[in-house]
Formats: C-alpha cells, structure tokens, sequence
C-alpha cells in the first residue's frame, strides 16, 4: 500500500528516544537520583510509540513533509480510500488512523465510508485491534472544537457501539492482551459505556490481573491507577494489592538488606496517593499524567493540568487496617535503615513522609531521620550540595510542613512558614477547612476558584442530606435547618466569619425573637484519617465562639447497607441536634446575622 508505505516513515524517529531513555535509565540508576520517572518514560515510549496506528505528521514543521498537502498526495489519499474494501483489517486500521488526522480536507462521506468498512469487519477484531481502533475514535471525539458532520459523527457512535457490545458479551476478550492495553481500550471507549458496564469491564481486568503476578510492575500499577482514577473507579481491593505488593517487596529486601527500595516504595505510596486523595495534574498528556502520578500530590500552580475531583466513595477507610499500619511502620524502618548521602534520597524520604501522612500515619522516625539528615547535608562542606539547590530544599522542607498539618491541626499561633504549605495541599477540601479553621474567612464569599468548584460539587452532597434530614425534622419540635450558611456576630468584637454545611435553627424557648443554633459540618472518612484540616476548624470554631459545632460523616451513612440503618443514623443525629438546642435555652447568646455563602468558580 504506497499510501501506508510513506506515512509510516515518521516510526523510525523513535528509535533514537527509545535508546536516550534506556540511557537516561542507565545513568539514573547508577547514580541514584529519581530513577522511577525515567523507568516509566522508557515503558511509556516501548510500548505504544509502534502500538497507534497512524501518526499525524501535519503538525510537523519539517519541510519534508509538505508535499503531503500537494494535490499528488490527495490524490492518493483518496484513491487508498476508494479502495479500502480491499484492505486488510490492519491497513484499514492504520488508514483509519492516519485519516484521523486530516480527513476535514475531504468530503466526510470519504472517512466515513472508511469506518463503515471496519465496522462491517468488527467481529473479525482482535482485543489488540479494538484497542487500536478505540484510540482513534477517542481522539477523534476529544480533540475535536467543532461538531462532528452527521454522516461521520453517525459512523463513529455505530462503531464505539459495536466495540462495546463486543466487549460486554465476552469479557474474556480483554483477558488475552497486557492489562495496560485492556485498561487503555476500557478508558477510550468510555463514551460508549454506562458507569455500571465500565465497572463490570474493570472489574474483568482487575481480576486476570490479580491472577499474573508477574505483570504487577511500576508502570502496569500506575498506568491502572491513573486510569481507573480518571474512569472514577476506586476499589479497595486495588488498594489491598497494592500495598500487599509493598509488603512483599519488604519481606525480599529483609534477604537483601543492601538493596534500597525506597525509589520504588515512594512511587507506588505516591501513586496510591493521587488515586486515593486528589490527582492535579490531568492535562491529556498520558505520560506527562504518568510522570505526575508517581509523585506524591500537591496542589499544582501549573495552568496546563487540572484536577480530577474525587467522589465520596473512595474507600480511605483501607488505610485505617491494623496490618496497614504496621506495614507504614515497616516501611519507616526499611527507609531509615537507609543512607542519606545527597539530595535525591533526602528528598525521596520527604516524599515518603508526606505520603505516608495523607493515609493518616505519622511517621515519627522519619520526621526524626529528616531533620539529622538535613542538619548532616547543610554541614557537611564534602558534600556536593550547591547554593542552587536551596529552591528545592525549601521543597522538601513544605513535604514536611504539609506532613505535620494533616495530621496536627494548625492554629492562627502557628509558625507562619507551616501556615503557608496549607495552600500546596492536595484537596481543596483541606484547604477550604484550613482557611476557616485559621480564620481566613472574612466574608461570605468564597474567591479561589478551586475551593469554590469542590464546595460546588459538595454542595449535591449535602443537598441531599438536607432533604433526608427535612423529610425526618417532623419528629422534632419546630426544628428548621439552611444549607451553606455563613455566621457573623454584628454586634460584639468577634469579627470572624463561620461557615456551616447545614444550619439547624430552633426559636428560643427562653428569649423572644431571638434563635437557638446548631453548626453542622458534613465530613468524609478521609477528614478523620488526615484529621489535621478538619480539626482546625472545630477547635477554631469552639475556641472562638458559643454555637454548638456537630459533625456528620456522609461516608459512613452512604456505606450502611440498609435503608432502615441510614434512617436510625439520621435520626439519631437530629436527636443530638435537638438536645444541643435545648441546652441554649438557659444561655444568653450574642446578636447572631445569617447569610448564604457565595461561591467564585471562575
């Protein structure tokens, strides 16, 4: 096929990559710095630069390649297409994809009677070909700014129609390719699939690849991560095999004491991280997500990447486990057995730390280890440790930082540097109960655009409380209750400003006019492992003023198995409520103002 024959030129530049990452790999490992990113660059590159098919050269500066905009080339291009009944399966694919890049240059009856071709032949697919030609159709439906022409949008929903019934009525079909090409077809595909049926595929994956142990590498782990992070599937069984592979890799290392796996245990710590907490840095990049997933999460000031809101159903309750636990405390003594000689391993056993206290450890030792190490490089003049890399000491010290504030809460007499790493942590959440908690909150409006979308999404959340509670309120006297209120007290020298998920409100029994209330705020499991954030605002809160303050775990009413064990939760919490009204009877309270929160998205 010419067609083929010239386009395909463009495979041969990636054989030069591939050799400099080897290289890179090489030279990492050798000499100790962060040798796991150049590990998944080189897994990355090997295995899909000659997987896509067809390869968009249009974007290529490289004067060789303008004659691809000639007539000549037109010419070709479509008598290929005319052709195209006579193609094998694999050239009608890499037709496929090469067209992808440029069919707006024809008539779009011209490539969409190239999809009607393969979807003619779809049952004659393997997985590997499925994947492939998912690949296609998913760029073609998210990079595209304009709508599609009816002809070709209609072959392309015919064609992801036909994927996913393949898939669904043989799920065994993913089992017979590598878990990262079944898990790349699931996420490209996702168009065509309800949630239930990405979870059932999932599922299928996860399963052939609990029983292949040797697929379990750094790069199968995060690729599987991210991907099922983006598909906004989170189960605890993942979680559990991956710390179980942490587990394993311990127990070898106690063989081989001078071995040091702490690049690696801080790779999988951090992906779990990101898939358990907030991933930052989406940008449609896959290795450039892959490079950011192995490293712990923070909150990333970089325009080009966004976050990837969490639901409240990740299962962070996994982390709480008394085998957990013991397995971070074994993961802080392999670590601290180990030297730190240069920057790279100081900052390895910061990330660790940091890691390590977003699932709710405190890792005292290596708190400990930190500081001697840090005085040890700062005074040793044989070290190579130059003034430029004071940046990224102050880096390693704000791991730390944020290690201590998630799990001790912060107070406005807090030391100002630790203060300012809230604002680097991963979950707008945190940071949200921070800014209340350090009394930040001055005013009923919410400015960072960040903390306003999470507060946005919570707000369907405990919307839907509010109406449960609202349904079941007729069992207690006169009882009202508002969503995302804000209190401020007018007319005394408190100046702050409280923010309530719910507030409950009673009229005072004992003072006319005048109202009794109850400050509700609706927390996730992961506040009660990470408790520092959350802490903050309830110590700030009862320090500071008279209302009561009550939390509510929406996890833990979310995972009862039982409509009639949700309702006794409910209803035993509006009981606590009432009681706390009851008890304001006897007191004289301030002048209390109420307004509504307002939100900035953008």
């Amino acid at each position: 096929m010419c067609l083929e024959a010239l386009l395909r030129i463009q495979n041969q530049s990636y054989d030069l990559l591939i050799r400099n990452a080897q290289n890179d790999l090489r030279n990492s490992i050798a000499s100790g710095v962060d040798w796991p990113s150049h590990y998944i660059k080189l897994e990355h590159i090997t295995k899909w630069h000659k997987f896509d098919v067809g390869s968009n050269l249009f974007y290529n500066n490289n004067n060789d390649y303008s004659w691809m905009k000639s007539e000549k080339f037109d010419l070709l291009v479509l008598t290929t297409a005319a052709c195209a009944n006579g193609l094998s399966i694999e050239s009608l694919l890499r037709l496929a994809g090469y067209f992808g890049n440029f069919w707006e240059r024809y008539e779009p009856k011209v490539y969409a009677s190239v999809l009607r071709h393969i979807n003619n032949q779809i049952n004659k697919l393997s997985c590997v070909h499925l994947a492939q030609l998912a690949h296609v159709l998913s760029k073609l439906k998210y990079s595209q700014t304009f709508g599609f022409p009816q002809e070709l949008r209609t072959e392309i929903h015919l064609l992801g129609s036909a994927i996913a019934i393949r898939l669904l009525s043989g799920k065994e079909i993913l089992c017979s390719v590598d878990p990262t090409v079944a898990i790349r077809l699931l996420y490209d595909i996702r168009w065509a699939l309800s949630y239930n049926q990405r979870v059932i595929l999932f599922d299928s994956i996860y399963y052939n690849l609990t029983l292949n142990h040797v697929q379990w590498n750094l790069y199968t782990v995060a690729f599987l991560l991210l991907h099922s992070c983006k598909l906004m599937i989170y189960k605890p069984s993942v979680i559990k095999s991956c710390l179980a592979k942490i587990s394993r890799k311990l127990r070898i290392s106690g063989y081989h004491p001078s071995i040091n796996q702490s690049q690696w245990i801080n790779a999988i710590l951090a992906a779990l991280a990101n898939y358990t907490v907030n991933f930052n840095g989406a940008s449609g990049n896959c290795e450039e997500e892959l490079q950011y997933f192995i490293k712990p999460p923070c909150r990333n000031h970089n325009n080009n990447t966004v976050s990837i809101s969490k639901s409240i159903f990740i299962p962070y309750e996994v982390f709480t486990a008394d085998w957990v636990q013991r397995l971070f405390s074994n993961i802080c003594q392999h670590v601290t057995s180990q030297q730190i000689v240069d920057y790279n391993s100081l900052k390895c056993l910061a990330q660790i730390t940091y890691s390590l206290s977003l699932f709710g450890h405190k890792a005292d030792s290596l708190i400990e280890y930190f500081n001697d190490a840090m005085e040890k490089l700062n005074n040793d003049v044989s070290s190579n440790i130059s003034t430029s890399l004071a940046t990224e000491f102050s880096q390693l010290q704000l791991y730390m930082n944020m290690a201590k504030c998630l799990l001790t809460p912060l107070s406005k007499n807090s030391n100002e540097t630790e203060k300012l790493s809230v604002s680097s942590l991963p979950s707008d959440d945190w940071r949200f109960y921070y800014h209340c908690g350090l009394g930040l909150l001055q005013s009923n409006e919410i400015n960072d655009p960040g903390i306003s979308k999470k507060l946005i999404n919570k707000r369907k959340t405990v919307d839907r409380l509010y109406h449960v509670f609202l349904k079941n309120s007729d069992l207690f006297k006169e009882l009202d209750m508002d969503t995302f209120q804000c209190i401020l007290y007018p007319n005394s020298d408190n100046s702050n400003v409280y923010f309530a998920d719910i507030l409950f409100r009673q009229v005072c029994e004992q003072h006319e006019g005048k109202y009794n209330y109850v400050i509700c705020i609706v927390n996730e499991n992961r506040d009660e492992v990470a408790k520092g954030p959350l802490l903050s605002l309830l110590n700030f809160y009862r320090e500071t003023q008279c209302l009561p303050v009550l939390t509510f775990n929406i996890c833990t009413w979310n995972n009862l198995p039982y409509t009639e064990a949700k309702l006794i939760m409910v209803q035993n919490f509006l009981r606590e409520v009432s009681n706390k009204l009851n008890e304001m009877n006897n007191l004289h309270l301030p002048e209390i103002y109420t307004t509504n929160l307002v939100l900035h998205p953008t």
